[in-house]
């Protein structure tokens, strides 16, 4: 019979994971290998082949963030088959992920926190808890998201309102035309990846933590190839993106640069920022776009 990861979780020790995966490995830094998976476990990480395990359970066994919580049963969920188990989006759209992780779980509140969300978020089509200390939102785009900045003030008053302390990770939209199990597998290792760092920041998304990936030579190469593929299908765009980059973000000698009225500049930002929920005048958000042209354009773009 095999190991599931819902029967893995609630094991405290690690020799009783061994048991379940003779390949685990116990080591103090991750691996830099990716074909292994390092699952954070006490002050140390457990080392598994990725092979060794089904997408479903790599995302169940970051999640237990070292105390391996057990998981909460969501099968009825409407996006967990979506989210677990690799099935397709039947509605077309683009859609994003939001993680929550709690510093403590809110007792038996976890009901009345999720009807505050759908109230405040009225972008949501779904959203549950994974175990008792972390949650997870599903947005589709309408124009009407929320950017990080205030989806950061709104969980600030929430964590308020049921007297806890929560940190948010904020996916960017992908087309529904992906594979969100792949997806939501390599966001649960980034979110994980930067709680690891004690960041006093208590929202990021992922341009805030590009910065930290590339210091560390990190890699998310399906996540990030799959954001190039659904913005930058118009070269126009990739030299857009170049010149703002090399004009450090200045929109009228980007304009001058491209041969562009500075109105027309202005407008093709805006209507990136209304496809991606990215503002290209921010730093942040147009190094995340000049990563993803230097790392994934054709050559020939």
């Amino acid at each position: 019979m095999t190991t599931t990861a819902k029967e893995v979780l609630p094991i405290f020790s690690f020799k009783d994971i061994k048991e379940n995966y003779p390949n685990a490995a116990l080591h103090s830094v991750t691996s830099t290998d990716p074909a292994i998976e390092s699952i954070p476990f006490g002050q140390k990480y457990i080392w598994l082949p990725a092979a060794d395990l089904t997408a479903k359970e790599k995302i169940m066994l970051q999640l237990g963030s070292g105390s391996l919580v057990p998981i909460i049963d969501n099968h009825a969920r409407p996006w967990y088959p979506i989210l677990f188990e690799h099935q397709p989006i039947h509605e077309a759209g683009d859609y994003r992920l939001l993680q929550v992780k709690f510093t403590n779980s809110i007792d038996q509140l976890q009901s009345e926190w999720l009807q505050e969300i759908q109230q405040m978020l009225p972008c949501v089509i779904d959203l549950f808890f994974l175990t008792e200390d972390s949650a997870l939102i599903v947005e589709q785009q309408t124009g009407d998201n929320l950017r990080l900045d205030e989806l950061d003030g709104l969980f600030v008053a929430l964590d308020m309102d049921f007297d806890c302390y929560s940190h948010l990770f904020v996916g960017p939209f992908h087309h529904s035309s992906h594979d969100f199990t792949l997806l939501l597998a390599e966001e649960m290792a980034l979110f994980q990846q930067q709680l690891a760092r004690q960041t006093n920041l208590k929202s990021l998304d992922l341009a805030t933590a590009l910065i930290h990936l590339l210091s560390d030579g990190t890699n998310y190469q399906l996540l990030f190839r799959t954001l190039y593929q659904d913005w930058f299908q118009e070269s126009e765009l990739v030299h857009l993106i170049e010149s703002l980059w090399k004009n450090q973000g200045n929109a009228s000698s980007t304009a001058k640069s491209l041969f562009m009225h500075r109105n027309t500049l202005l407008y093709k930002i805006d209507k990136f920022q209304n496809m991606t929920n990215l503002n290209l005048k921010e730093m942040n958000d147009l190094l995340l776009c000049y990563f993803l042209v230097k790392n994934f354009a054709h050559p020939t773009d």
